[in-house]
């Protein structure tokens, strides 16, 4: 065997090696995280299987008395269970492991192993979420992130004195269909009905957030599934300062990543009763491409923040309905609203689009409200405490 033949296959198999060992780790600890919330509990087994199953597989295909075609064969035995395990358990088996895959994301991001978190958002199918991986910041951090977007450099500032900077030409304004309102009206009628959630450990303190809406004077708020997925606690929080943390879930579906909660709006857990005009399902089959459309959501935790963009296209990827769109998208805005210009809800934001290395520059895709109306019902035999496990054993 020639060795420019050796030298690629040693640069193949390491790294095979790399990938298939990070990889191997995340879906291990997804796995051990459906029965244990201990980080080291995770991560030991999961590195205690990696090490155990190749070694015994090993054992038994070594040869004992020819050292010429033993050679490499550890190393290969390793990277082909490192790396076929994850297509095993992500490719054959996806359906049943996306949603510990999203809850391993999210516990990662909680602890601050950022790269552990895109990566089991990666291989769950979703970009960078989606507030799935990324804990809402604390009060003080939310503060100093949106002070230290407010403030302006030097060069910002106009000197007294000084040659005014060239003129840069105002965009042309967008045409305005009739019915349309502008995002300023929009956002003054509809951010009351949009909530921060705020997921949390048994202890109280908070792991991660997104966002949700209110669409009947029930209390019934939607959001995304991967928002809620394992949480133990919860709390839901309206813009006037009224907060829940008694919550009913009435729906998780984790296929089409929305979920059903029920609020008791006479009873806030602290503040007053809020109040809000509860939003309108919109018609997402009548969504075309180029109109403009809004968000409000709580991006890295700024809560209630306005964004706009279009709808970019219709898609179905994987077999399930999208619209993409150029609204933006951060971890946090995940659960919330998107409206069109005459404030009727067309979707649930929900994801960027972007690879494990890379993200696209405002891909970003929310579920049509059509298939949230099909959630919509006037009663929820499932429908349990938030946190309590269910008595079917399934969701």
């Amino acid at each position: 065997m020639s060795k420019p033949f050796d030298v690629a296959r040693g640069v193949v198999k390491g790294i095979a090696l790399l990938v298939g060992a990070g990889t191997s780790l995340v879906c291990g600890m997804a796995l051990l995280g459906t029965f244990v919330e201990s980080g080291w509990i995770r991560a030991g087994g999961a590195l205690l299987a990696m090490v155990l199953l190749p070694a015994l597989l090993v054992d038994r295909l070594l040869p004992k008395d020819d050292t010429q075609r033993a050679r490499g064969l550890p190393t290969d035995v390793f990277a082909l269970v490192w790396l076929g395990l994850p297509v095993l358990l992500t490719v054959v088996f996806g359906t049943l492991t996306n949603s510990a895959l999203l809850l391993e994301g999210q516990r990662e991001a909680a602890a601050g192993h950022d790269w552990l978190a895109r990566l089991a958002l990666a291989l769950a199918g979703k970009s960078d979420d989606v507030g799935a991986a990324q804990p809402a910041p604390s009060a003080s951090a939310s503060a100093r992130a949106a002070a230290s977007a407010s403030s302006l450099s030097v060069s910002d500032v106009p000197v007294p004195g000084s040659a005014a900077p060239p003129s840069v030409p105002a965009p042309p304004p967008t045409k305005q269909a009739p019915g349309d309102l502008t995002p300023a009206e929009l956002f003054k009628r509809l951010a009351p009905a949009v909530v921060t959630i705020l997921m949390m450990d048994d202890k109280g303190d908070e792991t991660s957030g997104g966002t949700g809406f209110v669409i009947d004077r029930a209390g019934t708020t939607v959001t995304n599934h991967h928002v809620i997925a394992g949480g133990r606690k919860i709390r839901v929080k309206f813009i006037d300062g009224a907060a829940y943390e008694d919550v009913t879930l009435l729906r998780d579906d984790a296929t089409n990543d929305l979920a059903l909660l029920r609020l008791d709006l006479p009873k806030p857990k602290s503040g007053s009763p809020p109040a809000f005009e509860p939003l309108k399902l919109g018609d997402s089959d009548a969504v075309v491409v180029g109109e403009r459309a809004i968000s409000i959501g709580n991006p890295l935790g700024l809560d209630h923040t306005l964004t706009d963009g279009l709808v970019s296209a219709r898609r179905v990827i994987d077999g399930r309905s999208w619209i993409q769109m150029s609204v933006p998208v951060s971890p946090g805005n995940s659960g919330g609203p998107l409206f069109n210009m005459r404030g009727d809800v067309i979707g649930v934001t929900t994801a960027q689009i972007g690879g494990l290395f890379g993200r696209g520059q405002n891909l970003n895709i929310a579920v049509p409200v059509k298939i949230l109306a099909q959630h919509v019902q006037a009663n929820y035999p499932e429908a349990r405490p938030f946190g309590q496990s269910s008595p079917s054993g399934h969701w």
